[in-house]
C-alpha cells in the first residue's frame, strides 16, 4: 500500500470515529500504555518525540513524564482530535509530519514509536532505522511498541519488525518486555 493510500485510509477512519481503536476505553490500550510508561528509562525526561501520536491519549500521559513533547502524525484529522484532547496540556507541540522523511530536527532525550513502524514500506523503514541509529548515537532512548497480531495492509507484523530492530540495533538493546498481545523494546544510546 502506498503512503497516499495509507493516509487516505487513516483520514477515513478518523472521520468515521473520534477514537477508531478505542484508545480511551480498550483494556489492551490501557495496559499497553501503563507498560510503556513503566519501561521508560528514567522517571522524568527532557525533550521527547512521539511518532504517530494519533488522537493524543498516550501523548497526555507521556507529557506528564517529560519537560516537553513534540508529537507528530501524518493525519490532519488525528491531529485535530489530539488538539482537542490535549487542550489543557501545555508542554506538547503537535505537528503534521510523516516519519521518517519529515521528522522535525532536534536532539531528543526520548523517542516513542508506538504501533507505527510496521506500517512503513521497506525503503521508509530502512530510513527510519538509520535515523534511529543516529539518534541512539547521540544518546537518545528509543521505545518501540507494536501489536503482535496479523494486520490487513501492514508490510510487517509486530514480531517481524521487533526481530529486525533487535538485530539491527543490538548494541543498544536495553529491554525486551514482550507480552502476549504486543512487543515492547527499548534501545538506550547511553
Amino acid at each position: 500500500m502506498s503512503a497516499t493510500a495509507d493516509l487516505e485510509r487513516f483520514e477515513r477512519l478518523y472521520k468515521q470515529s473520534p477514537d477508531p481503536w478505542g484508545y480511551r476505553t480498550s483494556s489492551y490500550e490501557q495496559e499497553k500504555y501503563a507498560a510503556t510508561l513503566a519501561a521508560l528509562p528514567k522517571q522524568t525526561h527532557g525533550l521527547a518525540l512521539e511518532v504517530g501520536c494519533s488522537i493524543g491519549v498516550f501523548t497526555g500521559q507521556l507529557a506528564a513524564r517529560c519537560q516537553h513533547v513534540v508529537a507528530i502524525d501524518f493525519s490532519l484529522s488525528a491531529l485535530e482530535l489530539a488538539r482537542r484532547n490535549l487542550q489543557s496540556v501545555s508542554n506538547v507541540d503537535l505537528l503534521r509530519a510523516s516519519f521518517p522523511e519529515e521528522t522535525p530536527p532536534g536532539s531528543w532525550d526520548l523517542i516513542v514509536c508506538s504501533e507505527v513502524l510496521y506500517y512503513l514500506q521497506p525503503p521508509a523503514l530502512a530510513d527510519a532505522i538509520g535515523w534511529i541509529k543516529t539518534q541512539l548515537s547521540f544518546g537518545a532512548s528509543v521505545l518501540t511498541v507494536s501489536w503482535r497480531g496479523i494486520g490487513r495492509d501492514e508490510p510487517l507484523t509486530g514480531d517481524e519488525l521487533h526481530d529486525r530492530l533487535a538485530r539491527e540495533l543490538a548494541r543498544w538493546h536495553a529491554l525486551d518486555a514482550r507480552q502476549e498481545q504486543y512487543r515492547l523494546d527499548r534501545f538506550d544510546g547511553r
